[in-house]
């Protein structure tokens, strides 16, 4: 028997400024949005190649719990072809898509109907057979009724072929997590090894936990952290318990060598950050990090220059470490900082929710350093 194991797609998902141009079918939506759908698309037209027994979805199928109309239309499109064509679906809720009250309802229901598609997504443990093959569901659950749920992944011998599936970070002799507010953590105890494989999701990267136990990883980049990642889906074969990683099209991801700028003059750093990006940015994400920056080296940089040797990449973040502590101040001077120093202590101190903080500190000091030009 063989199964496809796939999880954080996060359909819907966005970021950046960049849209969709003419000549995609997307036109004028945001690209980041567009990369997620056509990662998922690519990954049903292989699942109708490969015809698995079944496949197993283990969490966030959305980026948020409030997905939007056309985030909604395109995965109920999507599911639809898998549908049709006979392959059934399990689909667990991870903590992207599972609303913290649960009046709020849930986007997965809009999937209860359809033939072959069986969601998960109540908050409790569910069990699903699918011919000899039997599915132990846990979908993502706030606090104790997560953990109330565990005991459930074992081996029940109704059917040849028993699977679990599971949302979350572990821990143990290794740890895989996200670091988000509201992520579950399992202890590698509860992985147990009478079951044929168990599919989990949540952290992003194709990782092996235990001889029976992967994260197929997400279909498309989501952070820099992700950026040297093969991105796909897992083909397991559950009578020989061998698994294959089938690689997916991802928006590629460059998180270049940082540079210590702390003994660089102006031109010797301009020399480093050409060099840097003197590559094929084309099409690309790309981020590079200056550490150590003297305020007075970072004024004297050439920013547009920069931009444009970074123009071919879909989204170029630069980012400029200040380094405050060498700044002299004259004694008797008056206290307060510079304008960029202001701004970079505000950052440190206060929270920003929903944004790249570093970015936005980027694009900030560059906002501030074109202002204090305009007014020479």
């Amino acid at each position: 028997m063989r199964i496809v194991h796939v999880a954080d797609t996060h359909l819907g998902y966005s970021a950046y400024r960049r849209v969709c141009d003419d000549d995609c079918a997307f036109k004028g939506l945001n690209q980041r949005e567009v990369d997620t759908y056509l990662s998922f698309q690519a990954f049903v037209d292989r699942v109708l190649e490969l015809r698995p027994d079944a496949v197993l979805h283990s969490g966030d199928l959305f980026d948020t719990v409030r997905p939007s109309n056309r985030a909604l239309a395109f995965a109920l499109e999507q599911l639809v072809r898998l549908s049709e064509a006979d392959i059934p679906v399990v689909i667990i809720a991870g903590n992207h898509s599972t609303p913290r009250i649960r009046e709020t309802g849930s986007a997965f229901r809009l999937f209860e109907h359809l033939p072959n598609i069986h969601p998960v997504y109540k908050g409790a443990y569910e069990r699903i057979t699918i011919g000899d093959l039997t599915v132990h569901a846990v979908p993502h659950a706030d606090g104790e009724a997560f953990k109330g749920m565990l005991p459930s992944l074992t081996r029940c011998g109704e059917t040849s072929y028993e699977i679990g599936m599971l949302h979350a970070g572990v821990v143990g002799f290794k740890e895989f997590r996200m670091n988000e507010f509201n992520e579950q953590i399992v202890d590698s105890c509860y992985l147990r090894d009478d079951l044929d494989y168990i599919a989990m999701g949540h952290y992003h990267g194709n990782q092996d936990v235990a001889a029976n136990t992967a994260y197929s990883g997400s279909i498309e980049r989501f952070s820099f952290a992700e950026a040297g990642q093969k991105k796909g889906f897992l083909c397991v074969d559950l009578e020989t318990r061998k698994r294959k990683l089938v690689e997916l099209p991802a928006r590629p991801m460059l998180d270049l060598p940082a540079i210590d700028g702390r003994h660089l003059d102006p031109a010797s750093l301009m020399a480093e950050i050409e060099a840097r990006l003197d590559r094929d940015l084309d099409g690309k994400i790309v981020r590079l990090k200056v550490r150590d920056l003297p305020r007075t080296t970072y004024e004297a940089l050439d920013f547009r220059r920069i931009r444009d040797l970074a123009a071919g990449a879909m989204h170029f973040e630069p980012r400029f470490e200040i380094d405050r502590e060498n700044v002299s101040i004259q004694a008797g001077a008056a206290t307060i900082n510079s304008l960029e120093q202001e701004f970079v202590s505000f950052l440190e101190r206060y929270p920003v929710e929903g944004v790249n903080k570093d970015a936005l500190r980027a694009q900030g000091l560059e906002y501030l350093k074109r202002g204090l030009e305009g007014s020479d």
